[in-house]
């Protein structure tokens, strides 16, 4: 009996150390040395731009934290930039991917199929089918993920912009050689922009943005766990089980949440920063800028600018302008001035990655424009 048990201890003893030592692996892999890569900045930042089409499944945590108010028909964009976003997403293609973001009643996802949009309401047991795109939307949590937003920061870059290589990093178990994007523009309130890429393949495991004047990013997303394994088609397709409600509809667009009225023209230029192209639908909104040094301009009808003048007031400092009065809103990131105009009492939204002093410059030389009877 006693030499039966001596050999049972022996046969557990390795089983149990077998089990530690597999779950330590992990933790091992981690705390090895990152292997560095020596690919160049320029040829670095040419793989993110390509990885579009590398198929990737995994899991991913966002966090931003810039103080703005909730703004009337801007509540999910406002939670976005104030939280932590968790979502699982299997990425197959442009045209074919899904995104499930987790929230405290459980999660709303997003699948891509062609050209179609649908989108998952756990809590309401709802899938909506959306067919045509708007031609410009509001963000979600998927334009988050490290790769989107990699690619999107990186193909905003002007010319004047300056690559340079930084530290590799392990991110999610990939040696992920390391690109800094710094701004040549004075006028945007981002200092650099870090972000993490397999050297292989160029798809982006993590990026950080800081802003001028702090120490710490203003927001961080990264994989923490990534298989660049391709997912099941099926994975990407929804298949609603019994009793769940499917309806069609259009995804609400900007023309929509500002009232889609009567819009004044904007000129051709503001603060010396040029108009950017935007839907010929997309009345109510006018973008100026390059580079990374971006902001909007959104005309507030009636009752919203209203709300939003209020919500403002109580998260910024007032500001009096050469024709007006309103409010301004710092974060690290983002700058957001709600103008209440002398001409005919508009109100007028003004939001960017770009310093308040731009915004006012900008807002006064709209009102010019309007007084010039354009």
């Amino acid at each position: 009996m006693r030499v039966v048990g001596r050999q049972t201890l022996r046969r557990w003893s390795a089983v149990l150390c077998g089990t530690a030592l597999l779950g330590a692996l992990p933790a091992i892999r981690a705390a090895l040395p990152v292997t560095g890569s020596g690919i160049s900045a320029v040829a670095l930042r040419a793989r993110i731009l390509a990885s579009a089409r590398m198929p990737y499944q995994g899991y991913a945590e966002s966090t931003v934290d810039l103080g703005l108010p909730v703004l009337p028909g801007l509540q999910s964009v406002t939670r976005l930039f104030d939280s932590t976003t968790s979502q699982y997403v299997w990425y197959l293609s442009p045209a074919h991917w899904r995104a499930d973001g987790l929230t405290a009643a459980g999660e709303n996802d997003v699948y891509q199929v062609c050209r179609v949009t649908y989108q998952w309401n756990y809590s309401h047991n709802l899938l909506t089918r959306i067919p045509v795109p708007p031609p410009v939307r509001l963000p979600r949590s998927a334009d988050l993920l490290p790769p989107v937003l990699a690619r999107t920061l990186v193909g905003l870059a002007a010319p004047g912009d300056h690559f340079s290589r930084i530290p590799s990093a392990r991110v999610a178990g990939v040696d992920a050689a390391g690109l800094r994007l710094v701004p040549a523009s004075s006028s945007t309130t981002i200092r650099a922009i870090d972000i993490w890429a397999d050297p292989a393949d160029g798809l982006p495991v993590k990026v950080q943005i800081l802003g001028r004047g702090t120490s710490r990013p203003v927001l961080t997303t990264s994989f923490l766990e990534l298989s660049q394994q391709r997912p099941a088609y099926r994975t990407v397709v929804p298949h609603p089980a019994p009793g769940v409600d499917t309806v069609t509809a259009s995804l609400p667009d900007l023309n929509g949440l500002l009232g889609g009225g009567r819009t004044p023209p904007f000129p051709p230029a503001l603060a010396g920063l040029p108009r950017i192209a935007t839907p010929g639908s997309l009345a109510a909104v006018s973008a100026y800028g390059t580079g990374l040094a971006r902001f909007a301009v959104l005309p507030l009808p009636g009752r919203t600018g209203q709300q939003a003048v209020t919500a403002a007031a109580r998260a910024g400092s007032a500001v009096r302008l050469r024709h007006g009065q309103g409010v301004l809103i710092r974060t690290p990131l983002l700058t957001v001035l709600v103008f209440i105009t002398a001409y005919h009492h508009h109100v007028l939204l003004f939001t960017g990655s770009v310093t308040p002093a731009l915004l006012e410059r900008a807002a006064t030389d709209l009102v010019d424009f309007f007084a010039r009877g354009r």
